[in-house]
């Protein structure tokens, strides 16, 4: 499909604001929304746990949508508008709630419609920016993104711990962000394509038959089920250590500073890096040394009592997330044989998406009995033995092709 210049130039602007707003969207999913269920409605464990795989509940019903939609001619753009009107419609009724179940539903349901712009998005990429300028576009978004995760957030932060804050104050902040994300995606240029016929609607039979005929797939899949499952497992159990009077019980606004800032800050400062790395290292070395720099980050957190050891703790977890994001989003380009990338993608996602909902469970229910340093043992435990897979399939031809080009 054909777009002129001029539609690639004015859809990056719109996306370089609604990439800003989208980050205040992220974090505070990530960070705000969990201290609210922790200091304003004392919510249970399921609860707690049920908000933080929210996006990833939605992960889940991407590929499904995804296939609903293709049979359509319908603007991707206007999708996405729609997508993040629901959200912040869903943000604002959630904003009202007295009721922690109530609450909790209205936000996990603001989240499955936020969680399917990355899929839409990415398609839309690949149309209006040429190949030579696509990375260096879509990193600047990611860039405001995550700029504007880390000022509004410490900026909230300080807001909660001031006399007489009212959460829903946070909830309407995240409510208008996804409202502007919305006016955003309905200023840029329409786009409307269907699939080809023969490809109009994903054979999901056909992704769940390919491990069974690739097993180094086979393989890393299920090593990365278990790497994604026990760091999944203490994502918001992080905020719970720095909230809970069994931890450290600390401010509103230190929350935000180790939770979000330090962590974001070294994640932007490591991207280039990682991004360099993955196009010149072997992939497993690769996920490796992230393996690694990811068990020192849940060790150190975890076992920490003072403000810094906290603070390397975040540091060393969003330098390791720098490269995990990029790790995450291209691994399949390594291994999957040309033609067949979404197919092994779309199995990639929706196992994301099913240890991303089920995880943040195991996380509460395991920190009664084993504590956080027991979980944070047991987490360092599983990405070992993650690695130790990765590691089986060091001698792959493909990457080592890969690597040799």
């Amino acid at each position: 499909m054909a777009v002129s210049d001029s539609n690639g130039s004015k859809f990056f602007r719109l996306d370089l604001g609604r990439g800003f707003f989208s980050g205040i969207l992220e974090y505070g999913f990530s960070v705000f929304v969990i201290l609210i269920s922790i200091r304003y409605f004392n919510a249970p464990d399921s609860c707690k746990a049920f908000i933080a795989g929210g996006s990833s509940l939605g992960l889940i019903f991407s590929p499904f949508l995804v296939s609903f939609w293709d049979r359509y001619s319908i603007s991707k753009t206007l999708l996405c508008a729609f997508y993040m009107l629901a959200c912040s419609i869903f943000i604002f009724f959630a904003s009202f709630a007295v009721n922690v179940f109530v609450f909790t539903f209205l936000l996990v349901i603001a989240q499955i419609f936020l969680s399917q712009i990355p899929s839409l998005m990415i398609r839309i990429y690949t149309i209006l920016y040429k190949k030579g300028e696509r990375g260096f576009r879509v990193s600047c978004t990611l860039m405001l993104s995550t700029f504007g995760g880390m000022a509004t957030s410490h900026g909230l932060g300080i807001y909660l711990d001031a006399d007489g804050a009212d959460h829903r104050m946070v909830l309407w902040a995240l409510s208008f962000s996804a409202l502007l994300c919305s006016v955003a995606h309905f200023l840029m240029p329409e786009l409307k394509f269907q699939m080809e016929k023969s490809k109009s609607s994903i054979n999901f039979l056909s992704i769940l038959e390919t491990p069974l005929q690739d097993r180094v797939f086979l393989k890393i899949l299920i090593a990365w089920m278990i790497l994604g499952f026990g760091v999944i497992m203490t994502f918001p159990l992080r905020v719970e250590y720095l909230a809970d009077s069994k931890g450290l019980n600390l401010s509103n606004q230190e929350i935000a500073l180790i939770g979000v800032s330090v962590f974001l800050l070294s994640k932007i400062i490591s991207s280039l890096l990682w991004g360099r790395l993955f196009d010149h290292m072997h992939f497993i070395k690769f996920r490796i040394i992230l393996n690694f720099l990811l068990i020192s980050s849940i060790l150190v957190y975890f076992n920490s009592n003072e403000f810094l050891g906290i603070a390397i703790g975040s540091a060393l977890g969003g330098f390791a997330a720098g490269g995990a994001q990029v790790a995450w989003n291209l691994w399949v380009t390594k291994l999957a044989p040309s033609g067949k990338e979404s197919e092994y993608m779309g199995l990639h996602m929706a196992l994301t998406g099913l240890r991303g909902s089920t995880a943040p469970y195991f996380g509460y229910l395991l920190l009664k009995p084993l504590g956080f340093d027991g979980i944070s043992i047991l987490s360092a435990c599983l990405v070992l033995s993650a690695s130790l897979i990765f590691a089986t399939t060091h001698g792959e031809k493909r990457f080592t092709n890969e690597f040799q080009n």
